[in-house]
């Protein structure tokens, strides 16, 4: 897969922290190289004076050059979190997406988090709405959901986009794992991924029986997600069990 790194550890200067702290932190990823280190004791009685029980965060804004997304396919980050409490709480971190403000943003917790390990997220873009203009990121957590005075440290090893070298099927399936024997078609869904927002390629659906390929049939897809008919009415298809399968043409995997 291809990679653009976001955010990396010695970006800690361009990221503005409220009721936390923000630095780079040297030696803490796996490979011993440094991390961005977000640091947060929880304070019931100071904050910010309307809400002093209130929401310690980071953000960072993104520069014209990287806020579109569309031509990727996975926002990817890899967290270690160390606390004072024996557990986290099962929402820990919140991550917000401006596409592009408030009004149009994304929040996704970060449930993944757990105290001592590193956490692999993995955000497929196609659940971002307006990802093609994001123009900030922000962590934040809920003060509420932590006893006062609670340590919380978190190291960023990496913020990047991902996207596959080349045409990939995702999340293919038949809409129905049943279906009667004289039905004359086979809805299916599917996610392209691999190829440019403007681009489009051959996708080649397969119906099996017995080792045999029982219909074929090829639509023309672009990026992102779709739903197609493959048409079985003259196949006169017998009762028995189907395997169905796809292969985009560029691309080495078969869905």
């Amino acid at each position: 897969m291809e990679k653009r790194v976001l955010i990396g550890p010695d970006a800690a200067r361009e990221w503005s922290a409220t009721e936390s702290t923000v630095e780079t932190s040297a030696g803490r990823a796996p490979g011993g190289e440094s991390t961005l280190h977000w640091h947060i004791t929880v304070d019931h009685l100071a904050g910010e004076p309307k809400y002093p029980i209130g929401w310690p965060r980071i953000q960072r804004g993104l520069n014209d050059a990287a806020r579109n997304w569309s031509g990727w396919d996975f926002l990817r980050m890899r967290i270690l979190t160390e606390t004072s409490r024996a557990a986290l709480p099962s929402d820990p971190v919140g991550l917000t997406l401006y596409t592009p403000d408030r009004n149009g943003a994304l929040n996704r917790p970060l449930h993944e988090l757990r105290k001592g390990e590193w956490a692999e997220i993995m955000i497929p873009l196609a659940q971002v709405p307006r990802h093609h203009d994001v123009r900030q990121l922000q962590f934040h957590i809920a003060e509420a959901k932590y006893r006062h005075q609670d340590q919380l440290d978190f190291y960023f090893d990496e913020v990047v986009l991902l996207r596959y070298a080349e045409p990939t099927l995702l999340d293919f399936a038949a809409e129905s794992a049943v279906m009667f024997a004289d039905a004359p078609q086979i809805p299916v869904r599917f996610q392209l991924a691999g190829i440019k927002p403007e681009a489009g390629v051959a996708v080649v659906c397969e119906l099996r029986h017995e080792g045999k390929v029982a219909v074929r049939a090829e639509v023309k897809a672009t990026r992102g997600a779709h739903r197609t008919l493959l048409d079985v009415k003259r196949a006169k298809l017998p009762p028995g069990e189907y395997e169905m399968t796809a292969r985009a043409a560029g691309g080495s995997a078969t869905a």
